[in-house]
């Protein structure tokens, strides 16, 4: 670790650091669209992003313009959403992955199970996907509505191009193919093996992202609790994070 933030340090070294958002950048919250960045993280951000030497992405499962207005940067700053089906660029030009229209009709039914059983509101609505989240439920309805989800998504996306991906506090339905391991690939294309590159996630959808950055760069598990990892290093939010972050600031 030492030698990484030794490179870090280097004021010659090109950096790339790539964060994912909720449960890293901004804590887990019932009320999906309250969840805003741990205080004082908007303005270390803002601090890397003055300097030319350091790119930052975002790379979540929102809404990429979702993450941008929870986010509050006063700077640009891009933006992958979706696992990668959009791309915000810090122009504001917002690129996406054409969805296909089997997919759509499978997202409709989706959204017309949801209605039927009342859940409309525990449905998350993205450019390629459709997340049911349980976080905030009573254990055992949690459980219960979980495994109903699952069962759901298996049926309605079988043949289809889309897969059932579980995450911490629910179940996605997502193209195939689709994935921050797939963003950070692409991502790592521009950059050579003497930059410092990094990438801040905690959740099982970000396992994806660590893989793909082994050996490339340094992957940190962002957690109050630790779990298996494919991740480096594990770091507890908010301090452990903003101490690391801070060290971009050059």
């Amino acid at each position: 670790m030492e030698a990484f933030w030794q490179k870090v340090a280097k004021g010659r070294v090109r950096r790339l650091l790539m964060l994912d958002y909720d449960g890293t950048l901004s804590p887990f919250v019932a009320e999906r669209l309250k969840a805003y960045p741990y205080p004082g993280l908007p303005g270390i951000l803002e601090r890397i992003l003055d300097s030319s030497k350091n790119r930052v992405v975002i790379i979540s499962g929102r809404n990429a313009l979702e993450v941008k207005e929870l986010l509050g940067l006063n700077v640009p700053v891009e933006i992958w959403g979706g696992h990668g089906m959009e791309r915000l660029l810090p122009s504001g030009r917002l690129v996406q992955v054409p969805v296909s229209r089997e997919s759509e009709k499978v997202f409709h039914q989706v959204e017309e199970w949801a209605d039927h059983e009342g859940l409309s509101r525990s449905l998350e609505e993205k450019h390629g996907s459709m997340a049911f989240h349980v976080r905030g439920m009573g254990k055992s309805r949690a459980a219960r509505l979980l495994e109903e989800a699952t069962e759901f998504f298996k049926e309605v996306s079988s043949g289809s191009d889309l897969k059932v991906n579980a995450f911490d506090g629910g179940v996605e339905l997502r193209t195939r193919g689709v994935d921050k391991g797939r963003v950070v690939r692409e991502l790592l294309e521009d950059f050579d093996k003497n930059c410092a590159c990094s990438y801040y996630g905690d959740d099982l959808t970000d396992e994806d992202a660590f893989s793909a950055l082994d050996g490339s760069g340094v992957s940190f598990l962002v957690r109050k609790k630790f779990r298996q990892t494919n991740a480096d290093v594990w770091i507890i939010p908010p301090d452990e994070l903003k101490e690391c972050l801070a060290r971009y600031i050059l």
